[in-house]
């Protein structure tokens, strides 16, 4: 009878707290097709609102950096943007959509846009990134949150994190850009030091990436997007227990981030050796020395009568070595430089070494013996004797211009532009 008695009491107790138990409501007051139709709706209202249009930090996962697109969003579907590197301006047609959330598609082709998604990477009529696969951009994003104050988007397909930001209303795209490349002017260097605390590491940059050595010894890309203030980091991982968000421009090139003073960045000068290395080096026919160049005349005439005309000459230092590189008729050749190096700016150039391992050696070794290039590399020594030149450039933080002179002969000197160009004698 005791443990009947328990037992009433116990369901009576029962019955009374659940009499006063509030009920749970339902914790989406609406049907989910009626959520994403309003989330739809609201995401195409805050981005066709903004009266300027916004700046979109685009970046991709191909290892270059971000590029400013403007976008002006219309109610009609359209989009109009405008890309800061050719400022190719292009309009086409958007979709919000559902997919697994709110879905924002650049749905038609957008040159200004496109070129950043499209397999075939070009940047300055520059083909770069692996065949197939270019910036590694998006052109669908999924919609991470929106506000009038900013859009945060997910590329569908490569997950990069793209946030747009409203324009400001006083300021053109005319001006937006033409501070844009202000201030990569000022701050545009290729090598750098990053001063993180008292630790001095040496950078690079290239595609608006800045690339390192860190510590373990690992390769650290940082990828950032110029401002019209200085340079926005697009890192969101913390670096040694700091956070790097921007650095402004200041005329003294020691740039301090902004909300952490004991992170700086300083453009650091590249010696006329360092430069030579770089990149390939194409000759300029206008500015080298008139004897040389009559020389490299002939050559040229020759090899057109043979029906494989000279379409460029160049210094190149792929595939990994200094090499007389050139591309006649229609296949290009190599031939490696014997040279050594000694301080800051002085190259000896002792002679070419002609090799059969590759399709562009064998082409080399080709042009050197029957089209008369091995001329051409002759002039570089003094009666076939080794020859040192004394090299200076234009610019220490972004040479475009390289220049050779004989410490034997000051008036033999080569002239070089920064990439590999047609040569026109």
């Amino acid at each position: 009878m005791k443990n009947v008695y328990r037992l009433l009491i116990a369901t009576t107790a029962f019955i009374l707290v659940a009499s006063c138990t509030p009920e749970v409501e339902d914790a989406f007051n609406k049907p989910s097709a009626a959520r994403i139709a309003e989330s739809i709706k609201n995401t195409k209202d805050i981005l066709t609102a903004a009266p300027n249009g916004w700046r979109m930090a685009y970046q991709g996962s191909g290892g270059f950096g971000g590029y400013n697109i403007l976008c002006k969003f219309g109610t009609d579907n359209n989009v109009f943007c405008e890309e800061e590197t050719e400022n190719v301006k292009a309009t086409s047609h958007y979709k919000i959509q559902q997919g697994q959330g709110v879905l924002l598609s650049f749905d038609s082709f957008n040159s200004a846009l496109h070129k950043y998604s499209d397999p075939v990477g070009v940047l300055n009529g520059k083909a770069i990134g692996q065949n197939g696969k270019g910036f590694e951009g998006d052109f669908e994003f999924r919609v991470m949150s929106c506000s009038k104050d900013s859009v945060v988007l997910e590329g569908r397909k490569h997950g990069d994190r793209v946030v747009l930001t409203p324009m400001p209303e006083n300021l053109t795209w005319a001006n937006f850009f033409a501070d844009v490349k202000n201030t990569i002017s000022a701050m545009y260097s290729e090598r750098y030091n990053l001063i993180i605390d008292n630790e001095t590491y040496p950078v690079e940059m290239k595609y608006h990436t800045l690339t390192f050595v860190g510590k373990e010894g690992k390769t650290i890309e940082i990828p950032f997007i110029y401002t019209k203030e200085g340079m926005e980091i697009l890192r969101e991982s913390p670096l040694y227990g700091k956070k790097m968000t921007r650095f402004t421009y200041s005329a003294d090139d020691k740039w301090l981030d902004v909300n952490d003073k004991t992170i700086r960045l300083c453009p650091r000068a590249a010696t006329p050796l360092e430069a030579l290395f770089l990149d390939d080096w194409s000759f300029n026919t206008v500015h080298s020395s008139t004897t040389e160049v009559n020389i490299w005349r002939d050559v040229a005439t020759y090899a057109t009568s043979q029906n494989n005309a000279i379409v460029t000459l160049f210094f190149s230092n792929k595939p990994g070595y200094l090499s007389f590189s050139s591309y006649v008729g229609n296949g290009w050749g190599d031939i490696k430089v014997n040279y050594s190096v000694s301080g800051n700016d002085q190259l000896t150039i002792s002679g070419f070494i002609t090799r059969t391992k590759t399709a562009d050696e064998k082409n080399g070794t080709n042009f050197y013996n029957n089209f008369r290039l091995k001329d051409i590399a002759n002039t570089f020594l003094t009666n076939g004797n080794p020859t040192t030149y004394t090299l200076t450039i234009n610019d220490s933080k972004h040479p475009t211009s390289l220049r050779m002179t004989s410490n034997d002969d000051s008036n033999k000197s080569f002239v070089f532009d920064r990439g590999v160009w047609r040569v026109d004698f």
